[in-house]
């Protein structure tokens, strides 16, 4: 076999990847996107309602009032208020309001109909906001 020949047979086999394909994969795996809901905050709930749930003890809000809650215009939206103490809340924009007991869950739903974004608050506490809702 001439040297020309060995060569180009030494070349031909280390271009098909003859070997160790590390290299290749790492060219042409990509990364897949986090599937947890929580790691994706801007993605809309595909289903046709939401439910939040909010807790008021000792005047602290659980979840943190600091949250935005985004879901798709059109979906049934269901707030879950449970709280130590009597109060009433709002959802402005929707113009809701709905008294609240002491330590029983209280309920409103709705159709999120209207673009944009929205504080739902309790009257007796303070700060007042419970969480923010966006309506995309």
């Amino acid at each position: 076999m001439s040297l020309a020949t060995l060569i180009a047979l030494t070349v031909g086999a280390a271009a098909c990847g003859g070997g160790n394909d590390e290299g290749n994969q790492a060219a042409t795996t990509s990364p897949t996107a986090p599937t947890d809901p929580a790691m994706q905050p801007n993605i809309l709930p595909t289903s046709d309602e939401t439910v939040i749930e909010v807790s008021v003890a000792g005047g602290q809000v659980t979840p943190s009032p600091d949250r935005r809650v985004e879901v798709a215009r059109g979906v049934n939206v269901r707030i879950v208020i449970t709280s130590d103490h009597a109060d009433e809340v709002h959802v402005h924009g929707y113009d809701l309001e709905e008294s609240v007991a002491a330590g029983r869950p209280t309920t409103i739903e709705f159709v999120a109909d209207q673009p944009g974004s929205f504080e739902v608050e309790m009257h007796e506490i303070d700060p007042g906001l419970l969480f923010t809702l966006l309506v995309r």
